[in-house]
């Protein structure tokens, strides 16, 4: 019998489907299993790269999860699927706007209900946040999340924010100024893990037995925490609620208003980064001394699949 996977993703740039490829190669040279994917398309689209107060612009949306419009999803192709690969990219420490939209949806509700799925990020290097969102909707959905895979910029922190922003917004896919790093997962740790990754998926789509795929997944390096990051994120977890009814005035503010103080924002924003990531990173280094059984705790935790849901 063939076995079916279908991949529900959105890309601007096109570097998470490059990983979702060669993560799935293994998939597609197996004829007992067929792979198909599913874009996510909004009405109104995305730039790419982003203009400055396009990208500040959706800050506050994005954080609180406030829908888009998207094109409908063809559900039947869902219907049938026997694994189902959400890839998605966070903004902003949460899910992007389109994906966050679909998992919102009636669509969403029944298309990945009683389904296995696997997620699969490439991002920056924070998606700790997002990861535990996307938990939060499939737990309600009662889909079932079996495996993670994520995909990193290796960069230092400070480093990358550079890079991505001038990714993002100045669409520089190379080194940037000849000094810094290219953007994003190093291809050659694609080209290294994306197969191994696979070949988890070949065995638990091909014996329809996913219990153990977790495992096998971080086994191979799937998913690493690196503990200053998710203290760092832990950090933004709380100020960027903030930082989003800044900028709406609690839904108040005019569109002059809002326009005004996404500009200062987007000044403010990546001050606020440069000035307090090496503060956060001297304090994550702290933290496995000052508390190493909780910081062990954390760190295993968000590398797994299981959910905790928070109170309050």
């Amino acid at each position: 019998m063939i076995k079916k996977v279908v991949v529900l993703y959105y890309t601007q740039s096109g570097q998470l489907k490059r990983a979702v490829d060669a993560t799935l190669e293994p998939l597609r040279r197996q004829s007992s299993i067929t792979v198909e994917y599913v874009q996510l398309n909004p009405i109104k689209p995305f730039p790419f790269p982003w203009g400055f107060m396009e990208f500040f612009g959706a800050f506050a949306d994005t954080v609180q999860g406030k829908p888009c419009e998207l094109e409908p999803v063809d559900e039947s192709q869902l219907s049938n699927a026997d694994l189902i690969i959400l890839a998605y990219q966070p903004w902003f420490l949460t899910i992007s706007q389109p994906m966050h939209s679909f998992l919102q949806s009636e669509q969403a509700e029944r298309g990945l209900h009683g389904k296995a799925v696997v997620t699969l990020v490439a991002c920056r290097n924070m998606w700790i946040n997002a990861q535990e969102a996307v938990k939060a909707h499939l737990q309600r959905i009662e889909a079932s999340l079996v495996g993670h895979i994520a995909f990193v910029d290796r960069a230092p922190n400070l480093i990358s924010l550079i890079t991505v922003v001038a990714y993002v917004m100045g669409g520089i896919k190379g080194r940037f100024l000849g000094i810094f790093p290219k953007y994003g997962f190093s291809e050659s740790e694609l080209n290294a893990k994306a197969s191994q990754y696979g070949a988890c998926l070949v065995q638990a789509v091909e014996t329809a037995e996913y219990k153990n795929l977790e495992d096998q997944l971080l086994q191979h390096g799937a998913v690493q925490v690196a503990s200053s990051l998710m203290v760092m994120e832990g950090r933004g977890k709380i100020l960027f609620p903030l930082y989003a009814r800044f900028l709406t005035k609690n839904g108040s503010a005019s569109p002059g208003q809002k326009q005004f103080r996404v500009a200062i924002f987007g000044i403010v924003l990546p001050m606020l980064i440069l000035v307090l990531s090496p503060i956060l990173t001297v304090v994550a280094w702290l933290m496995p001394f000052i508390s190493p059984d909780k910081m062990n705790r954390e760190v295993t935790y968000y590398q797994h699949v299981a959910f905790r849901k928070e109170v309050g």
